[in-house]
């Protein structure tokens, strides 16, 4: 291990339940964010994939490839 003289400093049962609270709210946080600053999300994990699709087509997303005659 890289870091095993940390342990020396900080026991493991506070260093390993602070390290893995500090993962969760900082993947609360995102998965937070994502949801409130847009629309896509929501409606994509609703299963309104026609939705997803015009709102990212109106947003500049390239188009969808056309056939060439």
């Amino acid at each position: 291990m890289i870091y095993g003289k940390l342990w020396l400093v900080v026991k493991p049962s506070v260093g390993v339940p602070l390290f893995l609270g500090a993962c969760a709210i900082g993947s609360f946080a995102v998965h937070y964010a994502l949801l409130t600053n847009t629309t896509w999300v929501k409606a994509f994990l609703n299963g309104n994939t026609k939705t997803v699709v015009a709102e990212g087509s109106a947003a500049g997303a390239p188009a969808a490839p056309t056939a060439k005659k």
